[in-house]
Formats: structure tokens, C-alpha cells, sequence
């Protein structure tokens, strides 16, 4: 089971994606909803890194857990709106995700 946690702020701007787990849905390599959750978090994880030069991922990522944060030391405010702009698409891809498989994707949201 891929287990998500989105932690959002008083303001319900998105602050963190945890992503722990592996789907299990089929053989590893076959597996499309892994691939599916990894693709998502991944590919906006290293967008947004490369794209406004910040760190959102945490150092102990690892295979079945990626941690990415809003990044605090981001001044632009521009900058700060992209960066928002792109987590919220990947909660809102994430989400589609977990809809589609609830028995192997389970997704969960706080207010911190």
C-alpha cells in the first residue's frame, strides 16, 4: 500500500508530501500504479528543483519514500507561487491516483 500525506498550512497552501510505501498491484516492474505515483512525485519533485534551483526533497529519500517540502529559504515571491502551483498539481494528480486504485493508494490530508 502507497500511503500519501499532504500537510497543508492554516491558509490550506500545500507544505509537505510524504509518499511512503510500495502498491503491490503487480510484479515490481509492472507495476503501473507505482509507476504512476513515482512518475508524478518524481518528475514535479526534480521540475521543481531544476527549475527554481531549491531543494523540496529531504536528504533520507529513499526506494518507497520521498518527503518534499516546501522550501522556507525561497524569497521570490513569484517564485513562491510557481513553486506552490506545481505541489498543488501533484496533490491534485496524486489524488486522481488514489481514486482510481483506493485499494493500493491511500491518501490523507492535515492541516499542520
Amino acid at each position: 500500500m502507497i500511503r500519501i500525506l499532504v500537510e497543508r498550512n492554516d491558509r490550506e497552501q500545500v507544505e509537505r508530501v510524504l509518499i511512503t510505501g510500495h502498491a503491490n498491484y503487480s510484479e515490481h516492474g509492472t507495476d503501473i500504479v507505482c509507476a504512476a505515483v513515482s512518475g508524478i512525485s518524481i518528475g514535479l519533485v526534480n521540475a521543481i528543483e531544476k527549475m527554481f534551483g531549491c531543494k523540496v526533497h529531504a536528504d533520507d529519500d529513499r526506494e518507497g519514500k520521498l518527503d518534499c517540502r516546501f522550501p522556507g529559504k525561497l524569497s521570490d515571491p513569484a517564485k513562491r507561487e510557481q513553486v506552490r502551483l506545481l505541489m498543488e498539481a501533484m496533490v491534485v494528480s496524486l489524488k486522481n491516483v488514489a481514486d482510481e486504485f483506493p485499494s493500493y493508494v491511500k491518501m490523507k490530508e492535515r492541516i499542520q
